[in-house]
């Protein structure tokens, strides 16, 4: 069966796309934290805090201490 122009161009996308590490990490606390990526980094800049239980949540993946992580 002959392919569609539009299969052929998804056949040539690459199977696998490299991810910048800091991506990667910002993505995998948004999914430990139930949060969009975008609040990871508003963290990261510091206009925005997370709540308690995120923080609680964070401590334990990174193993700092809740008190060291937003201070």
């Amino acid at each position: 069966m002959k392919k569609s122009t539009f299969r052929k161009i998804y056949d040539k996308l690459p199977a696998q796309k490299v991810v910048a590490p800091k991506t990667e990490w910002i993505k995998r606390m948004a999914d430990i934290c139930k949060v969009h990526p975008t609040t990871v980094r508003c963290w990261l800049a510091g206009t925005q805090k997370p709540d308690a239980l995120r923080i609680s949540l964070l401590s334990k993946e990174l193993g700092v201490a809740e008190n060291e992580l937003f201070n």
